[in-house]
């Protein structure tokens, strides 16, 4: 029987207000922004992370002290206010002396889907502390996939005086049916790939190894930078720099995930990855590898990985990492890697250990129970050469 997926997706709308609209948003900004710091005072002072007990405290004092604005600015700032304090006490558990939250200037307003904004293909419709307000936004072709999805939230966002909407669309999808597992390993310069199917193994090597170089080019610039210049130039060159990293990089990961998504769809297969808790303290080596290791974004590629898978209806699952590049996917012997290079000394199998995890990953996840690769499988699997897909910027 299938399931049922949700899947989730934020989009950001450029708003084009007029003068009038843009005054009442800057007045709307400053003072839920006075509201929110009100709320995360109470909070700090209360040690209190219950919506119930905070509303309580502030809401009838706030309600008498800003009339004119809709009610539900303030149940939106309770929970604004809460995140920030709850994200302050998660932090000081881990680190001693940490700064307590403040305030200074809030640029984003956390909406309601029902009482604060109406959504339009076209147009934000607004609650304010001067009525409604119907402000314009321009569409793209990329948001017209979402018209049949429902929508779930939204933030108003301020920008170096430009207004935006973030609105959060959702859609459920029922989930197709795999007739084979896929193991995704990922690693510094390839994501790799084992399918495994009962009469069928292929290997595949998503080669992203552009990226890696892109990050030691602009570490060299940050260092660079570091050295030679100190102030404002320093630090609005390192903000620019930073900025063309970033894009470089997600650029290549969204064009590997979203290929790895395309195998997914033609083979059918669900997507199997490691689960990574914890897995930057397990990273302990010299100090330039700890920094390349450490450089690699793990979460963000698995979490572009399973967007994707899901959106071709084929939910990810996660195992646990433990042994999957030291395990002999024939004949369950452990043996350490050399290189880049596992050999079983028991049945004298030999492959890419990056194959070889990826192997595993996909041998754990229990689709045909505890039950091993028929012989045509292992036999398909012994004869298969690693397929190479090279991703570039």
């Amino acid at each position: 029987m299938s399931s049922s997926l949700s899947l989730t997706e934020t989009c950001k709308f450029k708003l084009s207000p007029n003068e009038e609209q843009r005054a009442i948003l800057g007045e709307l900004f400053s003072t839920y922004g006075n509201i929110v710091k009100e709320c995360l005072n109470k909070a700090i002072k209360m040690n209190v992370t219950s919506r119930k007990r905070l509303h309580e405290a502030v809401y009838r004092e706030l309600r008498v002290k800003y009339p004119s604005y809709p009610s539900h600015y303030i149940y939106t700032a309770i929970t604004q206010a809460l995140g920030i304090f709850k994200s302050f006490r998660r932090l000081s558990r881990k680190k001693r002396n940490v700064k307590a939250p403040s305030i200074e200037n809030l640029d984003t307003i956390l909406l309601d889907d029902t009482h604060l904004f109406w959504f339009n293909w076209g147009s934000l419709k607004l609650a304010t502390h001067k009525g409604h307000i119907i402000i314009p936004f321009e569409l793209h072709e990329h948001y017209r996939k979402f018209i049949d999805w429902s929508v779930k939230g939204s933030r108003l966002v301020r920008r170096d005086n430009e207004y935006f909407l973030h609105v959060t669309f959702r859609k459920a999808v029922e989930e197709e049916k795999a007739s084979g597992i896929l193991g995704i390993d990922v690693n510094e310069k390839s994501i790799d790939l084992a399918i495994i199917k009962l009469d069928k193994v292929r290997f595949i090597r998503v080669d992203v190894s552009e990226a890696k170089y892109i990050r030691d080019r602009y570490f060299k610039k940050r260092r660079s930078i570091q050295t030679n210049t100190s102030g404002r130039v320093r630090t609005r060159l390192l903000a620019k720099y930073s900025e063309g990293e970033k894009r470089k990089i997600n650029d290549i990961l969204h064009r590997a995930s979203k290929t790895i998504a395309r195998i997914i769809a033609e083979e059918k297969v669900k997507p199997v990855m490691e689960t990574l808790t914890n897995i930057r303290e397990k990273i302990r080596y010299g100090r330039k590898m700890n920094r390349r290791l450490h450089s690699i974004p793990f979460r963000k590629i698995q979490s572009y990985i399973s967007y994707k898978a899901m959106e071709q209806r084929f939910k990810p699952e996660f195992i646990e990492a433990k042994n999957t590049s030291r395990t002999c996917p024939i004949c369950g012997d452990l043996n350490k890697p050399n290189g880049h290079v596992y050999k079983c000394n028991k049945c004298s199998f030999q492959a890419d250990r990056h194959i070889v995890a990826a192997w595993n990953i996909a041998m754990k996840y229990p689709m045909w129970g505890a039950l091993p690769l028929p012989p045509k499988a292992i036999d398909e699997a012994l004869k298969a050469e690693m397929e190479r897909i090279v991703i570039k910027s």
